[in-house]
């Protein structure tokens, strides 16, 4: 058996980059840090892939706000 990481159903952590995550709103910012974590990356993994703080990433990872465009709510039921 070959020892490979598991497969992310979401992609990998290197197709979250600073440059395009910080473009989106700070709920969206938030739920890229979650994938991240989610994809088994570390708190230090997090935080230097994304040039901040452990204080900033964690403050993004318990960010509850919810994204919406044009009267739509994404997390609204």
């Amino acid at each position: 058996m070959l020892d490979r990481p598991a497969k992310a159903i979401f992609g990998t952590p290197g197709s979250i980059d600073a440059a395009t995550l910080f473009k989106l709103p700070v709920p969206m910012q938030a739920e890229g840090v979650r994938l991240l974590f989610e994809m088994g990356q570390t708190a230090e993994q997090v935080r230097a892939r994304l040039g901040l703080s452990a204080r900033q990433v964690w403050a993004l990872a318990a960010e509850e706000g919810t994204f919406s465009r044009g009267g739509e709510g994404i997390g609204n039921e």
